[in-house]
C-alpha cells in the first residue's frame, strides 16, 4: 500500500541525526496522545515496518490481552489479526515460548529474535503473514518488574517478497532494550489516566479504538 512504500522510502533515506530527534520527541510524549505517531515514525526510521503488535502475557502467560495493533496499510486487519491471535492462536506461537525462558535466564536485558515467514506452520503462516502481506517479524520480549507480565512486542517487515536487511535487523537489536522501555513506560502513564481511548492516538477512528477495547479486555471473536 501507499503507507508501505512511504515507510520504505523513509528508511531509505534515513538521517541518523533525525532518527535521534524523533527518539526525544517520543521521551517528551510519554503517556499523551502524541506518543504513538511519534513512535511510528522513530521505529520506522530503524527499519522498514509494515505493521505493530504488542500482546501482554500475565506471569502464567495463561490470560492475553492487546496493548497495540497497528498495520499501517490496513487498521481493521491489525484489529482482526490482533483479536484472533490472543483468541488461543499465541499457543501456537513457539518463538514466543521460546523468548519467555530467554528471559528467565538473562532478565535484565530483552529477548529478540527474528522469525521468517517459511519456518511456521502453513495455516498459521496464512492467517498472521500471507493474508497482511509481511514477509517476517522481528519479536522482543520483556518483563515488567512491578506486575511480572510479559510484553511481547512485533514489528513485522513491510512486504512479502523480502526480509529486514542486516543493517535494519543490527538497528533493532541495537534500539531493542530502549524501544522496549519506552513502550512499558507509556503503557504504565496510560493506565493512570482515566481515559482508555488511548488507541485513539495509533491514528484509528474512534470505531476501531473501540474494538481495540474490547479486545484489551480479553473478548474472543466470538463474543466481539
Amino acid at each position: 500500500g501507499t503507507l508501505v512504500k512511504q515507510s520504505v522510502a523513509k528508511f531509505e533515506n534515513r538521517d541518523p541525526l533525525q532518527s535521534s530527534l524523533d527518539l526525544a520527541a517520543c521521551i517528551e510524549a510519554l503517556g499523551s496522545e502524541r506518543f504513538y505517531p511519534r513512535f511510528f515514525r522513530w521505529v520506522g526510521s530503524l527499519a522498514a515496518i509494515g505493521q505493530y503488535m504488542v500482546f501482554v502475557f500475565s506471569a502464567d502467560q495463561q490470560v492475553a490481552s492487546c496493548r497495540l495493533a497497528h498495520n499501517l496499510s490496513s487498521p481493521d486487519l491489525g484489529l482482526q489479526l490482533a483479536a484472533q491471535y490472543i483468541d488461543g492462536n499465541y499457543q501456537q506461537d513457539a518463538l514466543l515460548v521460546k523468548l519467555a525462558e530467554e528471559l528467565l535466564s538473562n532478565p535484565q536485558r530483552p529477548a529478540c529474535e527474528l522469525l521468517l515467514r517459511g519456518s511456521l506452520a502453513p495455516v498459521y503462516r496464512r492467517r498472521f503473514f500471507n493474508r497482511p502481506e509481511l514477509s517476517s517479524k522481528f519479536a522482543i520480549a520483556v518483563r515488567d518488574e512491578a506486575s511480572q507480565e510479559l510484553f511481547y512486542i512485533n514489528l513485522y517487515h513491510a512486504g512479502k517478497q523480502s526480509s529486514f536487511s542486516a543493517t535494519e535487523l543490527q538497528r533493532l537489536e541495537q534500539s531493542a532494550a530502549v524501544l522496549s522501555a519506552l513502550l512499558l513506560r507509556h503503557f504504565t502513564l496510560e493506565a493512570q489516566q482515566t481515559n482508555v481511548g488511548f488507541l485513539r492516538t495509533a491514528a484509528l477512528s474512534e470505531r476501531e479504538a473501540k474494538v481495540c477495547e474490547i479486545i484489551l479486555e480479553g473478548h474472543t471473536t466470538k463474543s466481539m
